[in-house]
């Protein structure tokens, strides 16, 4: 245990001495190396939002050639990778990058996605609740909405709602999230909470009421709150507008049962 730790020590002191001697010269190549790092994932990006993945890579390798440990640039090499559908070599970039810095938020949300996607919906919510838990990460709102869709994933209502509500605090959209949190109220028993949400979301989004996943939970709602008159209308528009969607099947079964 002691010299474990002496050994630690000793790392810890090189490191410190290597630091203390830097010259000026050495600390501004390393800004500079810094820089054009940045700018080369900077035009790699843009190319990837481009569909044009040979340049993209182009920019991120040469990033990695001249910083190998740059965060940035293996984040960058991940999406590279997850855009082309190899999500063993977008892992290996996500976790390299985590390595290097574990404070990368971006990365540990990014690497939360591709759990998720993979049906790992307890790594998921470790890595989104870390996200989300960083006061400094920008896209905190984002990391409380994936966070509550893992959550509800685990049948974990309670959480799911609770990061849903933060989510729309820190100003994500209602569009995309109420409905997802009108479920799980409708799943808890809680139906006056999920009419109040109904009605608020009918209010801002009339639009989406036509739609067939927002007529399917709104006839959920007024079966709960046994409004006979309102749940005929959503069945009527329902059957009208959206016969043979996954909606309009869900419905006629729940009607059968």
């Amino acid at each position: 245990m002691g010299n474990a730790f002496f050994r630690i020590a000793m790392v810890v002191a090189f490191s410190a001495l290597l630091a203390a001697c830097a010259t000026p010269a050495h600390k501004e190549r390393q800004v500079r190396d810094r820089e054009a790092v940045q700018n080369r994932v900077a035009a790699g990006m843009q190319y990837l939002h481009l569909s044009q993945l040979n340049e993209a890579r182009q920019h991120f390798s040469r990033a990695l050639e001249r910083d190998p440990n740059s965060a940035i640039a293996h984040n960058a090499m991940a999406l590279l990778y997850k855009y082309e559908g190899d999500p063993e070599n977008e892992e290996k970039h996500y976790r390299r990058a985590l390595r290097i810095d574990k404070n990368y938020t971006a990365a540990r949300n990014n690497y939360g996605i591709l759990l998720y996607q993979r049906g790992d919906y307890e790594g998921a919510v470790r890595e989104f609740h870390r996200a989300a838990n960083d006061p400094s990460y920008g896209s905190r709102g984002g990391a409380f909405e994936n966070l509550a869709r893992s959550y509800a994933q685990l049948g974990q209502r309670e959480e799911a709602v609770a990061a849903y509500q933060r989510a729309l605090r820190l100003g994500q959209s209602v569009e995309s999230i109420q409905p997802e949190l009108i479920q799980l109220y409708l799943q808890q028993g809680k139906i006056q909470q999920a009419g109040t949400a109904l009605e608020r979301y009918a209010g801002e989004y009339p639009q989406q009421m036509e739609t067939a996943t927002l007529l399917w939970l709104g006839i959920q709602v007024a079966a709960a709150q046994k409004n006979i008159t309102q749940q005929t209308r959503y069945e009527a528009e329902l059957r009208q507008r959206h016969a043979g969607t996954p909606e309009y099947a869900l419905w006629q079964r729940w009607r059968t049962n």
